[in-house]
């Protein structure tokens, strides 16, 4: 059995945590023995991922730099359990733990940024020079689209280096039987009350100011609809003032951080995103699963995702008069809607199952211990 060690840092369970969990759920145990490291400040995910029966060890880590008991307790870790394969996720714990892990004697590294951007562009050619000199000690970087592998590879890095395998859910996820109508009275929702919302942290780069700016110009053409926002950050206080200068707080809620907040997806007619940047987000994904439109700025992964009026639409970052006039379209033209949502169905189920994102893991896992033990 090939030992594995899954390791990530995230502030808030978010898409980290269900790209891991996948992974620590859908790998074979039969042939990997597996190990997460993840933030001690993620209580909720730490559950989760020992219900699946993998070993946990929680860390107090941080973005960048961490206390140096995690440092030792991690290199600890890898010291003692001789692991096969380290698989890095996240830009934050891939900058220091593949430094780590090739310190203490790693035989083998992987690493999957999620995203290849970051908030402080005017540092941006010192973290793309770090991802190049990290590449050395790596042995395959995972980009979760061919947009960012094809960045990374424009930075110098070899393109053997560099795989895509695209994130993957279960479109089965959404079958537990769920009360709807119930969930709408608890968030004081009209039966037929059109519903848009956004899943997301709020932070800089999701930017959710422009989903309330955008709610705004809808709510113009449309006074009955309700928008939802999803998450909590360090920009929940801005949204909600924000809200309220615009004097729309009874179209507009913040629910904050909840709980499974892919089931809240069922109430919703149209989810969006508003980001900066992103991956290759897994809430479009999950509309996907619930059969819904998405209206989302086409950056980074999203495109390859959505296809342009066919599952969704595309509108270009801080556009928020297109993503308005889309979010119009939709509302007034239900079957379009309906249709849009089914078409993002069948193309989750052809193109990002969870079956074929763990396959193809599995396959690069196996690919290089093979060629380990044949060295």
């Amino acid at each position: 059995m090939l030992q594995l060690l899954l390791v990530y840092f995230e502030p808030q369970s978010s898409g980290q945590t269900t790209h891991v969990l996948s992974l620590a759920q859908g790998l074979d145990k039969d042939k990997y023995g597996i190990t997460v490291v993840l933030p001690s400040q993620l209580r909720q995910s730490i559950t989760s991922f020992r219900q699946t029966g993998v070993s946990v060890v929680p860390l107090p880590m941080r973005k960048i730099i961490w206390k140096p008991q995690s440092i030792i307790s991690l290199m600890r870790l890898i010291w003692g359990r001789k692991f096969d394969i380290i698989h890095v996720h996240s830009q934050e714990a891939g900058l220091l733990v593949r430094i780590m892990a090739r310190a203490a004697g790693a035989k083998v590294i992987i690493y999957t940024p999620q995203c290849t951007n970051i908030r402080q562009t005017r540092w941006f050619w010192i973290y793309r020079s770090l991802e190049k000199i990290l590449s050395y000690i790596t042995d395959k970087i995972i980009s979760v689209s061919e947009t960012d592998r094809r960045r990374i590879f424009r930075w110098g890095i070899p393109s053997s280096k560099v795989v895509t395998i695209k994130n993957g859910i279960d479109p089965k996820l959404n079958r537990e039987t769920l009360d709807i109508a119930g969930m709408k009275q608890k968030l004081d929702l009209d039966e037929k009350q059109p519903v848009v919302m956004q899943i997301g942290r709020l932070s800089y780069q999701k930017n959710p100011q422009a989903f309330v700016m955008g709610a705004s110009l809808v709510i113009n053409e449309h006074h009955d609809v309700k928008f939802i926002l999803v998450g909590d950050g360090p920009l929940m206080e801005e949204v909600e003032e924000y809200i309220q200068e615009l004097g729309i707080q009874n179209h507009v809620n913040c629910l904050g951080w909840q709980d499974n907040a892919y089931n809240l997806i069922a109430v919703a007619d149209i989810i969006t995103l508003t980001s900066r940047w992103e991956g290759l987000p897994y809430v479009l994904l999950e509309a996907m699963a619930w059969s819904r439109p998405v209206v989302t700025t086409a950056v980074n992964g999203c495109p390859e995702v959505v296809k342009h009026g066919v599952t969704g639409y595309l509108v270009p970052y801080e556009d928020t008069n297109t993503w308005a006039m889309y979010v119009n379209k939709l509302l007034e033209d239900d079957k379009k809607s309906k249709d849009m949502g089914r078409s993002g169905n069948s193309r989750l189920k052809a193109d990002f199952s969870l079956k074929k994102m763990i396959e193809q893991t599995e396959e690069i896992y196996d690919n290089l211990t093979i060629d380990l033990k044949k060295s």
